[in-house]
């Protein structure tokens, strides 16, 4: 099988290894999405610290996930430079419901989950599929908040101090995020009281259920919060216990010039420590990028960082006393320095249906000097398509650093909305509480296990034919007629007879011949290719799907079921009229195999015992061939057959005497029919409603018995060839109905020497409002996002 550093790689011995960090952003074309759909991506892959593209991995491994947690579709995109894309099929029989995208590096995989992508889209199914249940688990957990109320219906409080405690006789602000069972923000309001039952302050959240209220802790007294969720239920939460000695610390982040740090250390705590020297640092990335110390002279001192020390993005303010412990912590935002604006015209502002459209894109520098970027451009009918909540800029910038769901991303960067940084210091007040992604990692102890990858990796094992031993030192012969430059690859075995040939680049399915043969020539041993395949990163349990639709995905789902039905109208009027057709109930049959559920749906098993009559076949594929239905020789490879269902090709799974061909050896193909005992052939759908094959074979013990052993032929899927997105020809006049909802895509942009690059399509049939959203990244890792639009009119 076709392995990308299939097993975990021991991590380099030596000491100079340098650790560095990945991260990865797939811009879709849209986040919601009909039964039959197209799914189109592009990916950035950049370094984890400077947001640099990289070109550290050329393996992306992106799973379409459902919300049963299931790996539904699996690709593998080749990246240079950090850049790739690729596309999912919707199939028109994939239950509606939420979806995830999830996109990883081997290298990522060392450090479990916290540099993976993953976006959630959401799926409106046909008329006749039956939508994802909604399931709510309420074991969900809240593992920054230090203190909270579960309430009845889900919802729930969280209250985070700044700095991370409150102390004795100083005033501090409390951050709080009050949310539902799906992780959303719920608006409240409500009072501090004392343990005397005085009240001491008022507060009420944002729409999405964030706040923040000021208090001093007096000595000996306890605090709670009471107050009602917007559904009109209750809460009473106790604050955590303020210390009787510490230190805390505020952030005022409104200055242009400078982050303005106030130390504040109460009176008993200044008479212990009085004259002693502390430390504030900043951190991005988990690297100090500036630090200084000062003495505590006073019980409150203000300290200023100047931004232009900072990098763009999350960083992290620490406090740390006389012996170097980290005392208080802060997260803040940087906004970028580095200027770039985006702009997108449309040599028109409106058009008629079908009409071209001409869009030119300008990148330049707070100088109007031009930059230089690679882009990726989405242009949907926004009278269907919700905008999208988040953009590369708000996840390399701060989703990818500060962990948990952050609702409609996309607005604290927002040029338009005048509040974004007030709001962005208000998030990273409480939900980057202690669960910031650079500190989980400093914490822990770090087993690298998954090296990257420049290319593929085959591997596997030579042992000698009567027992199973190893055999070293032996030559491998790989010859993949298919892989881009070279064919032929050549390696020797070890001294535990394993093989490996790497950086091989190949793309679909292709057709790999190994063989094996001692110095002199003489073909010996027994190839194997390994039994460990690269396994996806386990998908998480999906805690929650959301019932009621919001009204966004309401009028998302009215609008393509319109569509659907209008697309649907006319290819009935473009084809055969049919005789109508009963179909009666038919048993269906639900299997699985390697995890991965499979239904017969009705379809016919062929079953068939093979006779004397059938040694007429020149070998098993001939016999297939001519006895199973819809069987047709695969002219893409050397040996073996294919399926075709709704134009799409299906290459069969075998099964060899009740154990599942995991090499996809081509060598059964070759077998003469009285070596074979039976044949089943079985038709089912997997979860997304694609076509699988089955082919299960009962051999005779002698099969084999001529079988060269030191060859081995088989099938391998490499790397993803993407579709080309269809973007139809309107020169001439056409009355064909186009209810296109993605009404173009282009993945790979690059602007000019000028900062300039322009692209044109042809628009749909109906009257929309199209919504045209350019994202990518400058060659200097300054993320970049523009939106604009324009209208086409009846």
């Amino acid at each position: 099988m076709l392995l990308a550093q299939s097993k975990p790689s021991p991590a380099p011995k030596t000491a100079s290894f340098k650790l560095f960090f990945e991260k990865v952003y797939l811009h879709t074309d849209r986040d919601y999405y009909a039964s039959g759909d197209d799914l189109w991506f592009k990916a950035y892959l950049v370094n984890g610290e400077s947001n640099y593209p990289t070109f550290t991995s050329n393996n992306l491994y992106v799973d379409l996930v459902s919300s049963e947690s299931k790996i539904i579709s699996r690709e593998i995109i080749r990246l240079d430079d950090g850049m790739g894309y690729g596309d999912f099929k919707l199939t028109d029989s994939i239950p509606g419901g939420i979806y995830h995208l999830r996109a990883y590096t081997n290298w990522m995989r060392n450090f479990g989950d916290n540099f993976i992508f993953d976006k959630q889209i959401t799926v409106n199914s046909i008329p006749g599929i039956k939508p994802v249940a909604a399931v709510i688990k309420k074991s969900r957990k809240n593992k920054a908040a230090i203190a909270g109320d579960d309430a009845g219906n889900g919802n729930k409080i969280s209250l985070f101090p700044e700095g991370g405690s409150m102390v004795e006789g100083v005033m501090g602000i409390v951050g709080f995020k009050a949310e539902d069972a799906l992780g959303n923000g719920v608006q409240v309001n409500g009072t501090v009281l004392s343990s005397q039952g005085e009240t001491v302050g008022n507060f009420a959240s944002t729409s999405l259920g964030l706040g923040s209220f000021a208090l001093m802790p007096v000595a000996g007294v306890t605090y709670h919060v009471k107050g009602n969720y917007k559904d009109g239920t209750g809460f009473d939460v106790d604050l955590p216990a303020a210390l009787t000695e510490g230190y805390a610390m505020h952030i005022k982040n409104s200055d242009t010039t400078n982050v303005q740090v106030i130390v504040s250390a109460n009176p008993a705590t200044f008479a212990k420590h009085k004259g002693q020297s502390l430390t504030i640092a900043s951190k991005h990335a988990d690297k100090i990028v500036s630090d200084g110390q000062f003495v505590l002279n006073n019980e409150q001192t203000a300290i200023n960082i100047p931004k232009a020390k900072l990098p763009a993005g999350v960083n992290s303010i620490l406090l740390y006393d006389e012996q170097k412990r980290p005392n208080c912590e802060r997260l803040v935002y940087i906004n970028c320095n580095n200027d770039i604006r985006v702009t997108v015209t449309s040599d028109k502002s409106s058009y008629k249906p079908k009409e071209k459209t001409i869009l030119n894109i300008s990148v330049v520098n707070a100088q109007n000097q031009p930059v230089k970027a690679n882009l990726s451009l989405a242009a949907v009918d926004g009278n269907v398509v919700p905008a999208n909540e988040g953009s590369i800029a708000s996840y390399l910038l701060l989703q990818a650093d500060v962990r948990g769901k952050i609702e409609n991303a996309a607005q604290y960067f927002d040029p338009v909305n005048a509040n974004r940084f007030k709001q962005l210091d208000l998030l990273l007040l409480t939900q980057g509480w202690r669960d910031f992604v650079w500190k989980r990692l400093a914490d822990s102890t770090l087993k690298l296990s998954y090296l990257p990858e420049a290319g593929f990796t085959i591997s596997g094992k030579l042992r000698s034919v009567l027992i199973n031993k190893p055999i070293p030192d032996m030559n491998i012969t790989l010859f993949a007629p298919g892989a881009k430059g070279n064919k032929m690859f050549f390696t020797k075995t070890d001294d535990k007879g394993k093989y490996f040939l790497d950086n091989i680049e190949l793309y679909g399915t292709q057709t790999l011949h190994i063989t094996s043969r001692d110095d002199k020539g003489k073909k010996s041993g027994w190839v194997f290719l390994d039994t460990i395949g690269h396994d996806p990163v386990p998908a998480p349990q999906i805690p929650v799907i959301e019932q009621e639709p919001s009204d966004a995905l309401a009028a998302f789902n009215a609008a393509s079921k319109t569509r659907q039905n209008n697309a649907r109208r006319f290819r009935v009027a473009d084809g055969v009229t049919l005789n109508e057709v009963v179909i009666k109930d038919v048993h269906k049959t639900i299997v699985s195999y390697n995890g991965e559920t499979l239904s017969t749906f009705g379809y016919p098993e062929y079953n068939n015992t093979i006779t004397a009559a059938d040694y007429k076949y020149k070998d098993l594929e001939d016999y297939l061939v001519h006895k199973i239905p819809g069987a047709q020789t695969n002219n893409d490879a050397a040996q073996g057959i294919v399926f075709h269902f709704g134009g799409k090709p299906v290459v069969p799974r075998l099964t060899v005497d009740k154990k599942e061909d995991i090499f996809e050896r081509l060598d059964y193909y070759s077998l003469s029919m009285d070596q074979v005992i039976s044949v089943k052939v079985d038709h089912y759908v997997n979860g997304a409603g694609g076509d699988v094959i089955y082919i299960y074979l009962t051999l005779k013990p002698t099969a084999f018995d001529k079988k060269e052993f030191n060859i081995l032929n088989t099938e391998v899927t490499g790397y993803y060839s993407a579709r080309t997105f269809y973007s139809p020809n309107y020169e001439y006049p056409s009355n064909k109905a186009d209810q296109r909802t993605t009404i173009y895509w282009e993945p790979m942009i690059t602007t000019d020497a000028n900062g300039k690059a322009s692209v044109s399509y042809y628009n749909a049939d109906p009257k929309s409002k199209i919504r045209v959203v350019v994202e990518g990244l400058t060659e200097k890792g300054v993320p970049v996002v523009s939106t604009s639009g324009y209208n086409v009119n009846q």
